[in-house]
C-alpha cells in the first residue's frame, strides 16, 4: 500500500472523528475496508484509483455484506477527493445524526433550473442535472430538499396514452432529514403532471434502494456494474462511449488492448460502479 493511499483513507477517517464517528480500519482479502464504532451494519469498501480488485470481486463482497443485513458504499479515492463535504453529509445521513425535519412541516415550491443546480452541487454526490421538472421544500425559509423529474416520455408499447417520467435527482440539505420529504414532492409531483409511471434508478455504489421500496416502487430491473474511465489530471469520470471526441477518434482505430494503453499513456485510469436498479411506481 501506498504512502499516498495511506494519506487518503487516514484523511476520511480523521474527517469522520471530526464529526463525532470513530471508526477503525482494516483488511479483508485484497480490500481494505472501514467500519464504524458504533454501527455495526455500515461499512466502507475503500477503493484506490491505482491498485483496485476487479467489478466482479467487488460485487461479491457487497452481495456478502448484503445478504448478512449489511450495508457496504463503494468509496472511491477520486470521490473523495471531489466530494468530501457530501460524502460525510452522506454518511452523517445514514448513521442517524441528522437534524429530523417532518415532511409536513415544509411547504413545495417550484424552482428554477439554477436553483436547482445550484442546491444540488452543494449536496447531491452526482451534482446536477437538467431537468423539466423542479420542486424544493421549503422549511424556516430555507430549501431543505429537492427533486427533479424529466417530462413525460410516451410509452406506446404499454398503450398509446401511457407516459413515464424519471426522478432525475433527489437530495437534503447538509445536516436535515427530512422525514416522508420525497414522498411528498413525488406526490406534488404526481398531483401537477399526472404521468402514468415514475421510474427512478439507485445507485449501487451508495444503496440497496429500500428507500424507494418503502414509497411503494417496484424493482423492475438491474443494470450490472459499468467501467469507467478517469482522467487523474482532472479528477473527471467518463463512460468508454462519453470519452473527448479527440480520444474517440484515436481509440476507434485501436485494440482493446491498445486502447488500454493508450488511455493510461494520457493519465487515465480504469475503475468501475457497481450499477443500478432500476425502480418504477405506478400512478394510475
Amino acid at each position: 500500500m501506498s504512502i499516498q493511499e495511506i494519506s487518503w483513507q487516514q484523511e476520511l477517517k480523521q474527517a469522520l472523528l471530526d464529526i463525532g464517528m470513530e471508526s477503525e480500519l482494516y483488511t479483508s482479502d485484497s480490500f481494505l475496508l472501514l467500519k464504524f464504532l458504533d454501527n455495526d451494519k455500515l461499512y466502507l469498501n475503500l477503493l484506490s484509483i491505482t491498485i483496485h480488485p476487479g467489478s466482479a470481486e467487488t460485487l461479491r463482497l457487497q452481495q456478502e455484506y448484503a445478504a448478512s443485513g449489511n450495508q457496504l458504499i463503494q468509496l472511491w479515492e477520486d470521490i473523495w477527493a471531489d466530494k468530501p463535504k457530501q460524502i460525510l453529509s452522506r454518511i452523517r445521513a445514514l448513521m442517524g445524526k441528522n437534524q429530523r425535519i417532518h415532511g409536513r412541516k415544509t411547504s413545495v415550491v417550484n424552482i428554477t433550473q439554477p436553483q436547482a443546480d445550484t442546491f444540488l452541487k452543494e449536496n447531491h454526490l452526482q451534482g446536477s442535472a437538467k431537468a423539466r421538472h423542479r420542486y424544493a421544500l421549503v422549511f424556516d425559509s430555507q430549501f431543505v430538499a429537492v427533486a427533479t423529474f424529466s417530462g413525460k416520455r410516451r410509452m406506446t408499447r404499454r398503450h398509446e396514452d401511457y407516459t413515464s417520467v424519471e426522478l432525475i435527482r433527489f437530495a437534503t440539505a447538509d445536516g436535515f432529514t427530512v422525514q416522508g420529504g420525497l414522498s411528498k414532492l413525488i406526490k406534488h409531483f404526481i398531483k401537477a403532471v399526472l404521468p402514468s409511471d415514475v421510474m427512478t434508478y439507485a445507485d449501487l455504489d451508495w444503496s440497496y434502494g429500500k428507500g424507494y421500496t418503502k414509497l411503494g416502487f417496484e424493482l423492475v430491473g438491474q443494470i450490472p456494474p459499468a467501467e469507467i474511465w478517469l482522467d487523474t489530471v482532472n479528477n473527471i469520470r467518463y463512460f468508454p462511449h462519453r470519452l473527448p471526441e479527440e480520444i474517440s477518434v484515436v481509440i476507434a482505430q485501436l485494440t482493446g488492448a491498445e486502447k488500454a494503453t493508450y488511455l493510461k499513456s494520457l493519465n487515465y485510469s480504469r475503475v468501475f460502479n457497481m450499477g443500478n436498479l432500476k425502480y418504477i411506481i405506478p400512478c394510475k
